[in-house]
């Protein structure tokens, strides 16, 4: 049987390299590109079907490196810990994955889930299960027991949420063995921890430089790459000397960290998109002033040091922290790329390859997916605009003309059940989910950036 040929003429493309982009031709067989350009209008069968994309941008698919897919849009801690069951937060998880599906998402990375949960939500969708983006997985996040950002709601040890608490090299070890076994493609560290009454102080990193070490040397020695929770500059020094692949946040970085991480060849994913949110539109969920204050004192002070990191050649992805209340699915997947425009200084192509190219190292498909070349698979985006010029046009969903996953055109029109309160599963709320409606409505109707609806 003939493999099916989709042949995207006369689309405006932009690659995912950081390219200028052009006006070109996409040729899709089956679940991947078999050419571009001219070489794509050469190959394709007179029985290809043709699709005239004049006046719309052709892009890869976006690759959101931070989600929190279990979390269902959490307000706080005392959701997470005490008013989540496994079966509706996997039930609520398989929805929300499908809403950031059609939000222009063809791959995420979720670094811990409640419940232990990720690995099967990824073979519900790797199997055909359920309907989701590609997926990588950490399991429970390993903690000391002063890790973590909830001070004193975590126990001293034994599971908590999305946490393991673990006392000694024993206990690492077996877990980080349980991880990999399960099929864990992370495993996360909180190398560093927040004291509730220490807070002013910044966190601190809470586990020793040879418990890092045994942690990345066992992880490697089967091949599974290592992330590390890194608030300061220096926990990331400390734990890219240990041998992490990945640093997340990497806030209050200095020259030193920056040069461990060039150095150990590490990537950073500062998953700004919380901080941002809250601080440009903490107001119409009544935040606190203090709070929205913080958060922008976070991002002045650690911008110039990402920026930094990125012109020495370090892969900085794009992750939203989406699963919070202030981070719903499929609302702000676009908001990280607008952040590294306005506050690293990056140009929209440079934000776009942070989302695209550099996020496939995030889900572990380096050079499988991510651009638009031949051989990659056909994650592909087609926008009514031109993202090279606006990355906020990426999250209008009037704008988003297709969404494809592997070659084949997800229904974005779907008419999904209304969806109410479920009882005893949210504690309290900001005011109310962080939806780009809920900041226009605060706005007087002003529309958002990136707001629009099917």
């Amino acid at each position: 049987m003939e493999t099916a040929q989709l042949l995207i003429q006369n689309a405006n493309l932009i690659d995912g390299t950081g390219a200028p982009s052009r006006r070109a031709s996409v040729l899709v067989v089956g679940d991947t590109i078999q050419a571009v350009g001219e070489a794509a209008d050469a190959a394709a069968a007179p029985t290809a079907k043709r699709m005239d994309a004049s006046g719309l941008s052709l892009m890869p698919g976006l690759i959101d490196a931070h989600v929190h897919s279990t979390f269902d849009n959490a307000a706080g801690h005392d959701e997470l810990f005490y008013h989540r069951r496994p079966g509706m937060a996997a039930i609520t998880a398989a929805r929300n994955v499908r809403h950031m599906l059609t939000a222009g998402v063809t791959g995420f990375c979720d670094p811990d889930s409640l419940f232990d949960l990720g690995v099967d939500l990824k073979e519900a969708i790797q199997y055909g299960v359920i309907e989701g983006p590609r997926m990588a997985v950490g399991g429970y996040a390993l903690m000391t027991s002063v890790g973590g950002a909830a001070g004193r709601l975590m126990p001293e040890k034994g599971i908590m949420a999305y946490a393991v608490l673990l006392q000694g090299k024993d206990e690492i070890m077996a877990e980080v063995r349980r991880q990999i076994k399960i099929g864990c493609d992370w495993i996360k560290v909180h190398v560093t921890g927040s004291l509730t009454h220490r807070r002013s102080e910044g966190e601190f990193v809470t586990f020793t430089m040879d418990e890092l070490r045994t942690i990345c040397d066992l992880a490697h020695s089967f091949g599974v790459p290592v992330m590390g929770h890194c608030r300061g500059a220096h926990s990331v020094k400390f734990a890219c000397e240990a041998g992490f692949d990945q640093i997340v946040h990497a806030t209050l970085m200095d020259d030193e960290a920056l040069d461990a991480v060039v150095k150990h060849k590490a990537f950073l994913v500062p998953a700004l998109t919380f901080q941002a949110n809250l601080m440009e539109f903490g107001d119409a969920i009544n935040a606190s002033p203090v709070m929205q204050d913080i958060f922008r004192r976070e991002i002045e002070a650690s911008s110039e040091m990402l920026a930094k990191a990125y012109k020495a050649g370090v892969p900085v992805l794009c992750g939203t922290e989406s699963g919070f209340s202030v981070t719903p699915y499929g609302e702000w997947h676009y908001r990280e790329l607008e952040v590294f425009v306005k506050h690293l200084g990056l140009s929209p192509l440079q934000a776009i390859r942070c989302a695209t190219q550099y996020g496939a190292l995030a889900i572990r498909l380096k050079d499988k997916t991510g651009t638009i070349e031949a051989g990659r698979l056909a994650d592909l985006l087609l926008i009514d605009g031109d993202p090279s010029k606006d990355v906020t046009v990426i999250g209008r969903r009037d704008k988003l003309r297709m969404v494809m996953l592997g070659g084949k055109s997800i229904e974005l029109d779907r008419t999904e059940p209304q969806r109410t309160a479920l009882p005893e599963w949210r504690v309290h709320e900001f005011g109310s989910i962080l939806s780009k409606e809920v900041v226009s409505r605060a706005r007087g109707g002003q529309p958002i950036g990136g707001q629009g609806t099917h």
